[in-house]
């Protein structure tokens, strides 16, 4: 008899053990069913949120226009301002080389497109001075197009324009 009561008593431990994993697996189940829709509800608030940020965000640089190393990169990008360049007549060389240099550190254009783009803000004597540098290859580079432009258009210390109008 003593037998047959532990094999009860065994049976009676199993079943509760069966019933109580049971109630763990129910458990589980719903556990699981609400975080899968916590995590869809999750998704679809992050795409949402993705979708808004990509509306607010400006497009990314261009990879051929980098900042110039001298210049530390911005953290938030600022939006482009249409900035205008004087044209260069040969009048005031200096001002001119200070404010198209300001205007290509701003605009992160680099080195070698610095050239092309000058050239469009130049006019009569120094648009044919350009040009005929450009043909006969004498710029190589956005420096050397600037001494050579300073050597051209820039008074020198030796000249004299009092003497030069008293010789008239």
């Amino acid at each position: 008899m003593l037998e047959h009561n532990t094999r009860q008593a065994t049976t009676e431990r199993l079943e509760e053990a069966v019933l109580h994993l049971q109630q763990g697996q129910q458990s589980l189940v719903q556990n699981h069913a609400i975080l899968s829709q916590a995590q869809s509800t999750m998704d679809s608030k992050i795409d949402s949120i993705l979708e808004r940020l990509s509306q607010l965000t400006l497009p990314p640089p261009s990879p051929k226009h980098s900042p110039p190393p001298s210049q530390p990169s911005s953290p938030i990008p600022r939006p482009h301002m249409k900035l205008d360049v004087p044209r260069f007549d040969g009048n005031d060389p200096l001002g001119w080389i200070f404010k198209i240099t300001q205007f290509f550190v701003y605009h992160c254009i680099p080195d070698n497109e610095r050239l092309t783009v000058a050239s469009f803000y130049m006019e009569g004597p120094t648009l044919c001075w350009f040009q005929w540098m450009s043909r006969n290859g004498l710029l190589s580079s956005w420096l050397a197009m600037l001494q050579a432009l300073e050597a051209c258009f820039t008074p020198s210390f030796y000249e004299d324009p009092h003497g030069t109008l008293f010789k008239l």
